[in-house]
């Protein structure tokens, strides 16, 4: 029996994929992160669509004219 041979004979399974043979907790954070991310793009899509925008049956109001004052008398 080879070195090789007695340092894989304690590995019980090999998974396949991204982040298979890491531990439970870094799946979970990872699911944690795309849940975040996910679920804050939908909640600013919900909130842009129901921002109202303004009235378009309310005319919009024309700005006040400028207030003229009167000229300072020269003494």
């Amino acid at each position: 029996m080879s070195d090789d041979d007695e340092a894989l004979s304690h590995v019980l399974a090999v998974r396949r994929g991204p982040g298979a043979n890491c531990s439970s907790i870094g799946s979970a954070v990872e699911m944690l992160f795309l849940s975040a991310t996910v679920g804050s793009s939908l909640l600013v899509a919900v909130t842009a669509m129901l921002r109202p925008d303004d009235d378009p049956a309310k005319p919009a109001e024309p700005p006040a004219p400028p207030v003229k004052t009167p000229p300072a008398e020269a003494p």
